[in-house]
């Protein structure tokens, strides 16, 4: 029995992960966003906030400017960002081919924390086309942090539905 069941959560885990992309594709279910590259692609046409000055300076926040990308503002007195949410966090604005950059996405998956997923971006060409490098934590050989638990260890003190920008706070919209 306890083998049926864990090959039954497989195989719905499996068809979770294959789905598609947006909850009315027709294969992810509803209140599921499955972010792809495509996603990402005018992220620098979003509204912007500058978080240079909110960030601890560090090796995951180096003294740099630093800018978050917000896809659309939630709904004014929202205790939480709505599924769909794509939130880009840029360091320099740089457009070089391979910089990398870092974003989360309100994904409404109950495997993620809170329903965010996290990823590594960096730009595919020299006109900063962005392109998935990792996705829900970054690998043991990624530059930001080394360890897959590293987003949320952080993000999980931040008292704003795991964002830490004091400029997105869900108050302010």
């Amino acid at each position: 029995m306890l083998r049926r069941m864990l090959a039954l959560t497989l195989i719905s885990a499996s068809n979770v992960a294959c789905a598609g992309s947006h909850a009315d594709d027709g294969g992810t279910p509803p209140g599921v966003f499955v972010a792809f590259s495509s996603d990402f692609k005018d992220f620098r046409t979003w509204q912007s906030f500058d978080v240079t000055m909110d960030a601890d300076a560090g090796a995951l926040h180096p003294e740099a400017m630093l800018m978050e990308y917000l896809n659309r503002a939630p709904p004014s007195g929202s205790t939480e960002f709505p599924i769909g949410t794509i939130i880009v966090k840029q360091i320099n604005g740089d457009l070089t081919k391979n910089d990398q950059y870092f974003a989360m996405v309100k994904r409404g998956a109950p495997q993620q924390p809170n329903g965010w997923e996290w990823f590594g971006l960096y730009n595919a060409d020299d006109a900063g086309t962005p392109d998935i490098a990792w996705r829900g934590g970054p690998p043991s050989t990624a530059e930001y942090g080394g360890d897959p638990t590293s987003c949320n260890r952080c993000h999980i003190t931040c008292d704003n539905d795991y964002v830490c920008a004091p400029p997105l706070k869900l108050s302010s919209f």
